[in-house]
């Protein structure tokens, strides 16, 4: 199978053959320094060239150029091109990994699962394969829940994973707020569903005002003053 497409005239033998290995590394060179504006540590795997390929030696130093469809997932083309006396131009097959330290499940979790430290460890992995926001810090995920059942090894993002609903809609909650350094609790109603950390609107049962404060806990809301 032809791996790459090649525009020149056909060569005669006598003429002096660009090594395939020189192709490559331009190529390899030129995706690389693309690679300098991705987030990660960046690894390049160049595709081989068709060993029937025979391009002329060139006489001036090899250019590169993006191909029109450039990277799609990790993949595409690089082009290079000789514009020496016996011009040719070819595109090479890339393929680019960005690897980066992303949260995985260390063994399966099953729908609903509170997911706790145990259950995660941290791996390289490569993100340009990955479509959806995922985690890097393991404190980051412990105490979501999972929205289905997740195989062991699979890179953690928010489309698998929830907060755990710790306080609902219409719920008798208490209010802990600050003032002048004393600690005050009084009873509230949430007007919203909310997990840890999630911000959320409550009314103070006694006056009737409303506030926004964060869940810290389970029926627990935290209002800074």
């Amino acid at each position: 199978m032809l791996l790459a497409f090649a525009a020149c005239p056909a060569l005669a033998e006598e003429y002096p053959i660009e090594p395939h290995d020189n192709i490559r590394a331009a190529a390899e060179q030129h995706a690389l320094a693309l690679g300098d504006d991705m987030p990660g540590r960046v690894e390049v795997t160049v595709g081989r060239l068709d060993s029937r390929l025979r391009l002329a030696a060139c006489d001036k130093m090899l250019e590169t150029y993006d191909s029109p469809n450039s990277l799609s997932g990790g993949r595409g083309m690089v082009g290079v091109r000789c514009n020496g006396s016996k011009p040719w131009k070819i595109y090479v097959p890339i393929s680019v990994a960005v690897l980066n330290d992303v949260v995985v499940s260390s063994h399966p979790v099953v729908r609903g699962q509170a997911v706790q430290a145990g259950d995660l460890t941290v791996r390289e992995v490569d993100t340009s394969r990955l479509r959806k926001a995922y985690f890097t810090r393991v404190e980051d995920v412990v105490g979501l829940r999972s929205k289905r059942d997740i195989p062991a090894g699979t890179a953690l993002h928010a489309g698998l994973l929830q907060r755990a609903k710790l306080i609902k809609r219409g719920s008798h909650v208490e209010i802990i707020a600050n003032l002048d350094g004393l600690r005050v609790t009084m009873r509230g109603e949430a007007m919203a569903d909310g997990g840890r950390g999630d911000r959320i609107r409550v009314k103070n049962i006694d006056s009737g005002r409303v506030v926004t404060g964060t869940v810290t806990g389970s029926g627990v809301i935290e209002v800074l003053n």
